[in-house]
């Protein structure tokens, strides 16, 4: 005999997202450890891990609406902390073009 359920599951892009989120922060926050050349390779995973979490996140809350899901906190989640990811990517662009002739200045006084 099959017996039918009327329990609502979590939506699996909410679940990813959030793990997307999770590894994020992680990667980040190992990037900025006094440990060396770890910025090399944690801050663009940390990147595309945001990204990763935040189109998730926004993928998995249209989904939760239209289909009764549970997850939107996890997919929350995942969307906010994409988007500070997305921002501070945004932000580290910025500031690097705009110091960039501050570096090349330096570095031509520095090889002298």
């Amino acid at each position: 005999m099959v017996s039918q359920s009327n329990e609502v599951h979590t939506n699996r892009i909410a679940v990813i997202s959030l793990v997307a989120a999770i590894l994020t922060v992680v990667s980040f926050c190992g990037g900025a450890a006094p440990i060396p050349l770890t910025g090399y390779v944690c801050f663009p995973s940390s990147a595309v891990l945001g990204l990763i979490a935040l189109g998730t996140g926004l993928i998995s809350l249209r989904q939760i609406r239209s289909n009764g899901e549970n997850g939107r906190t996890f997919a929350l989640i995942g969307s906010i902390v994409g988007g500070l990811a997305g921002i501070a990517i945004l932000c580290a662009v910025i500031a690097g073009i705009l110091l960039l002739p501050e570096i090349a200045s330096f570095a031509r006084h520095f090889l002298r």
